[in-house]
């Protein structure tokens, strides 16, 4: 008989009124390398009570030997706001998610553009290329989580995604699709 015991390190970085949620860490190996995902908003605080792309990401990661902490960042930072009005409302976002999105990417070996088909609403992709744009910098470690079967970016709640991660470095910038 094996006895094994992990500790999960989690942290988050909120707003003074904990309406926005920038930042979300896991970590479960400090000595292997850091993962950035972006997808579209935050459902929870995320440090006891988790959602469910937040867990299906952490299962899918830690199958991934190479990393042992993962930084969820979103496209909205607002968790207050109902989830199908987060990217209308004007307080959706603001500076220190892209501060936030920049710091976590900087400190990250890998970076995956996980927001989904969503993302292509007119409302949304003015969104996505301002976080594009930031990224260019950081081109080379940026890749998509693909659908197999569309060849267009997916969320890990895409039953696809559940069975198995694709994912490929492409010219996604200057134009994501």
């Amino acid at each position: 008989m094996e006895n094994i015991t992990n500790t999960l390190v989690t942290t988050a970085i909120f707003d003074e009124k904990r309406t926005h949620r920038y930042l979300l860490t896991k970590t479960w190996d400090s000595e292997k390398q850091t993962l950035t995902i972006i997808t579209m908003y935050p459902h929870y605080d995320g440090i006891l009570n988790i959602d469910l792309t937040t867990q299906l990401i952490m299962n899918k990661v830690s199958e991934m030997d190479e990393f042992g902490s993962i930084n969820f960042v979103n496209l909205y930072s607002n968790i207050t706001t109902p989830i199908n009005l987060k990217h209308l409302e004007e307080n959706a976002y603001d500076k220190h998610t892209d501060i936030q999105i920049m710091k976590a990417v900087k400190e990250s070996d890998e970076v995956i553009l996980a927001w989904g088909a969503y993302a292509k609403k007119p409302v949304v992709e003015a969104r996505v290329n301002e976080v594009l744009e930031m990224l260019k910098t950081h081109k080379k470690k940026v890749k998509q989580l693909m659908n197999p079967a569309t060849n267009e970016i997916m969320h890990p709640l895409n039953p696809k995604a559940r069975q198995k991660w694709t994912l490929k470095a492409q010219p996604i910038f200057g134009g994501w699709r």
